[in-house]
């Protein structure tokens, strides 16, 4: 493996960074056609990261909606190989799911093609959430192909990333219907496959919703474990909220080194970072993250996210920014509650990243303040200073734009690269700072890069030595605002970011970079 090539969705060291020396892309405009390498349309939404391995990308979109088609729900997928210097397409084949686990369309809680694919430069196996998994070389010739029957009866939101790991892959997933120890409420479990033939190797013992990203590490002792969360919105079976770290090679691979519990009850709907030192329990019910040592579990710390912080504000009005040190966000008028965005958030020791939702009117008939709003939060688990810092985030007007509880909707947002609008669920056609799931965030040295579902990429660099304005990098799209959909992940590799939106797949260039000669 090249050391710049990205080849599964948390990137080649298993966390969203990468350290390089190449040039890194920090200021782009999708719709301006700035720094854009090349672009190459989608025929349909999909919501795959982007696997790269030397001139080869891979991803997945939704089998392409029929014009006038009734419905906007399917369990079907393409997967696609494209060339990476000039952007065209080498292959592509369907790769169809379970007919009873059918996800919606460009839905703004993941779909049927949301997991990202996994290369080693030689094969690539592709993931459909809605029940197949497969392997293929990478001119696309079938090694195998593997069915499973996915959780059906609840919202399709499937959150987690397929992980490899020398000659294991990873994915989470239900029992067999067929088997003894199968749930009448069937909880989902991390499996591993021999990545040559797709033959169980071994399934963990605890259960873990799929409704988190499970994160792959190296311990202290040199061996590799995977940190999983249970506890989630719509009931999951899985129980007790809480943390399970498992070991995934040696002898005592599948086995929990440790579980934790979540008092009270919480819900694991994030990336679950952790590093050699400290796992974090980040949780929209808390007011404080937890810090586990990742030796045995135990509690370190705990870190309050409302008491004693520093908020640096933006002053649209005055046009400037303000900080403020000591703040307690419970006693301000009216009082602001923290809520983590689901896997909108990072770690990279020692601090912990996540972006705050933002909301502010009634829910199930109460008043909510979520907050500080537009804004991201650091928090230095050393030091335990809590910073957030408010994007001046441009929210433009749009014709034919709406206000509702649901917040402002575009309505041309989700509309495909065909003109048809992919999406049955009106929440999806939102800027992205409210109740959804973002693309996860990934770390280039310490630029840190967050999508919104609206397209837009903020770029902050995440050494900076105060969390305030200095911190903002830049604020770059993926297209025009209200016409561009994305809850994807970016890759980066060689001086190249790769993004995708509803519409299409663009190679990001840096500004001080040229492209390769074609």
């Amino acid at each position: 493996m090249c050391a710049q090539d990205w080849p599964q969705a948390a990137g080649p060291n298993h966390n969203w960074t990468v350290t390089t020396g190449n040039p890194v892309p920090l200021s782009w405009s999708g719709e301006k056609n700035e720094n854009i390498c090349w672009r190459l349309p989608l025929p349909e939404t999909g919501q795959s990261g982007i696997a790269v391995w030397g001139d080869r990308l891979f991803l997945s979109t939704m089998k392409p909606l029929a014009a006038g088609a009734s419905s906007k729900k399917g369990s079907d997928i393409v997967i696609y190989c494209v060339d990476a210097t000039l952007g065209k397409v080498l292959w592509q084949h369907d790769l169809p799911g379970h007919p009873k686990a059918s996800s919606s369309y460009a839905y703004g809680f993941s779909s049927s093609s949301s997991p990202t694919p996994v290369t080693d430069g030689q094969h690539v196996w592709f993931w459909n959430a809605s029940g197949r998994m497969g392997c293929w070389t990478v001119d696309g010739d079938e090694v195998w192909v593997r069915d499973w029957t996915p959780t059906l009866g609840r919202p399709f939101n499937k959150q987690y990333e397929p992980i490899k790991l020398r000659n294991t892959i990873f994915n989470v997933e239900p029992l067999a219907p067929e088997d003894p120890m199968r749930r009448e409420d069937a909880w989902n479990y991390l499996r591993a496959f021999d990545a040559n033939s797709g033959a169980v190797k071994w399934t963990a013992q605890g259960g873990l919703t799929h409704y988190n990203t499970p994160v792959l590490g190296e311990l202290p002792d040199g061996g590799h474990a995977i940190l999983a969360g249970r506890g989630a919105h719509h009931g999951t079976p899985e129980t007790p909220a809480g943390l399970t770290l498992t070991r995934v090679d040696g002898a005592d691979a599948g086995q929990a080194i440790w579980s934790w519990k979540s008092l009270p009850d919480g819900k694991a709907q994030v990336t679950q970072c952790w590093d050699r030192k400290f796992s974090y329990w980040l949780d929209e019910t808390r007011t404080d993250l937890v810090v586990l040592n990742t030796n045995d579990g135990c509690e370190t710390k705990r870190v309050s996210w409302i008491d004693n912080v520093a908020v640096t504000a933006w002053d649209a009005a005055a046009h400037k920014f303000t900080r403020r040190a000591g703040v307690s966000l419970s006693q301000l008028d009216p009082p602001i509650t923290v809520f983590p965005a689901w896997h909108a958030n990072l770690c990279v020791y020692p601090y912990v990243y996540f972006q705050c939702f933002s909301f502010q009117g009634k829910r199930r008939g109460k008043a909510v303040n979520h907050g500080p709003r537009n804004s991201f939060a650091r928090i230095n688990v050393e030091t335990e200073s809590v910073e957030y810092l408010e994007l001046p985030f441009s929210v433009p007007v749009v014709d034919g734009s709406t206000a509702s509880n649901n917040g402002i909707l575009y309505p041309n947002m989700t509309i495909n690269s065909r003109g048809i609008d992919a999406a049955d669920d009106k929440r999806s056609a939102r800027d992205g700072w409210w109740w959804c799931f973002n693309g996860n965030t990934i770390a280039v040295n310490q630029y840190l890069y967050f999508t919104f579902m609206c397209g837009q990429v903020q770029v902050i660099d995440g050494r900076a030595e105060r969390f305030d304005e200095r911190a903002l990098v830049s604020l770059n799209d993926l297209g025009a605002f209200g016409e561009t959909w994305s809850v994807n992940t970016p890759s980066y590799s060689n001086g190249r970011l790769y993004h995708r939106t509803m519409r299409e797949l663009l190679c990001i260039q840096a500004a001080d970079s040229k492209p390769d000669a074609e």
